[in-house]
């Protein structure tokens, strides 16, 4: 969920094979160089000024080809940043990922050290986790919102923590208000909450036979909720949230009729955009990554680091110079929200060809602060919007700023989204 930052009897009863992908998607080895070249652009687009991204370092673990050297300087980076953080604002679903970093990087996310001090990350994503349901006792919603919600079941269902599986199935079963972001059907949060709920079914621990049929029947919901938001090229959802949904499919085959997903097709749509450059942003590849290399969340738990070759080689990039000025463009801008204070303010901008959306936000906030002034958080997708002309998102009312164009919601984020000539550019303030 990317605007808002994005979720049995037993493993013999599943009839298949937990984190592996269907048979017959896999990338072919013609299409390998494709794979290599993505992993290369995540690398080289690692931004030193923004904190260590974990789904960057899961990913190229779950990966074939392996640069141990720059693997181990990002776990290296992640651990310093997960001991400076743990006192500090660490979302729980930043927790679960570092986890699911540290441990497919064959590290004991148990006992986390740098600076001079260590942690206990799993510890550490128990007590966020109990204070996420406390705020939901209280709030009615999570501190964060059910994408990291999921991620948290997912890490502590893989590193055996402290987890209720008869709660955790209450807690992702199925509801509009934890499954849809402003009316639309979040795939990723699905995504990512049908690979915790196999995992607590596929754990070889004899699980309630109430709460096997509950995770039962909320699997079934979401994998059907998916499938409904299947493009007839195969994309689901959107091409962001395909990645996360052909790890949840892949997964899912006992909730599958036949012929209700053809995984070959998706792969196939996906590989179309990997020349196109459409994952430029390391998130994003991140996310598809794992599926490419027919690999899912679930495999974290098998890796053998002992065993990986060290065969991806990098060259250095070398800096290109423009050598004109681009021309300019003009769009128009407008702040919108009906909501607690209403305003509706608009101004045409002008920006270089070529930039993106956060780039329109900064010229019309130089241009007339009173009206357009915004803060952002840095995120591992970019820019977060988190406010604007003093109206804050806040998760407890379940309002974010929703950025559009020509009316329609974005599927990028305001660092990645490139703007054109006369287009109607709006952040409004929605509900999710």
């Amino acid at each position: 969920m990317r605007s808002v930052m994005i979720p049995l009897a037993g493993l013999l009863l599943l009839f298949l094979a937990p984190g592996g992908l269907c048979q017959g998607c896999a990338v072919s080895e013609k299409e390998r160089p494709l794979v290599r070249d993505l992993q290369r652009k995540m690398i080289y687009s690692v931004d030193p000024k923004v904190p260590p991204n974990p789904s960057i370092l899961i990913a190229l673990r779950l990966a074939q080809d392996h640069n141990k050297r720059i693997e181990q300087d990002m776990l290296k980076k992640l651990s310093q940043d997960a001991v400076q953080r743990a006192a500090k604002s660490f979302s729980s679903g930043q927790v679960a990922l570092h986890i699911l970093a540290q441990r497919a990087s064959c590290s004991n996310p148990r006992q986390i050290s740098a600076n001079n001090s260590t942690i206990n990350l799993v510890q550490l994503l128990e007590q966020k986790f109990k204070d996420e349901l406390q705020n939901i006792v209280i709030h009615g919603n999570p501190l964060t919102n059910f994408y990291q919600l999921s991620l948290d079941v997912l890490a502590l269902c893989q590193l055996k923590g402290r987890l209720s599986p008869a709660r955790a199935s209450i807690l992702l079963s199925p509801d509009q208000k934890k499954y849809y972001l402003s009316g639309q059907f979040s795939v990723d949060t699905a995504a990512v909450a049908i690979l915790a709920q196999i995992c607590l079914q596929t754990t070889g621990r004899p699980l309630p036979p109430k709460v096997t049929k509950k995770l039962r029947e909320n699997v079934q919901w979401l994998v059907n909720k998916m499938l409904a938001e299947k493009k007839n090229d195969g994309v689901i959802g959107n091409i962001y949230s395909t990645g996360w949904a052909m790890q949840a499919l892949s997964v899912s085959s006992r909730y599958l009729k036949p012929g209700a997903w053809s995984c070959p097709q998706t792969l196939r749509r996906v590989l179309e955009e990997l020349p196109k450059d459409t994952f430029n942003n390391p998130m994003a590849a991140s996310q598809i990554l794992p599926s490419l290399e027919n690999k899912t969340y679930l495999d974290v738990r098998r890796l053998t680091c002992s065993k990986d070759p060290d065969n991806l080689p990098l060259s250095t990039p070398q800096p290109t110079t423009p050598t004109s000025q681009p021309p300019t463009i003009r769009v128009t801008y407008t702040v919108f929200s009906d909501m607690n204070i209403i305003i509706n303010n608009s101004i045409n901008v002008t920006v270089p060809q070529g930039s993106v959306f956060f780039k329109v936000m900064e010229v019309a906030q130089a241009t007339d602060p009173s009206k357009f002034s915004f803060t952002y958080t840095v995120t591992s997708w970019g820019p977060y919007i988190t406010s604007v002309q003093g109206l804050q998102a806040d998760n407890n009312q379940r309002t974010y700023w929703q950025l559009l164009s020509n009316g329609t919601s974005l599927n990028q984020g305001a660092g990645d989204y490139v703007v054109s000539q006369g287009e109607r550019l709006e952040v409004r303030f929605s509900t999710y």
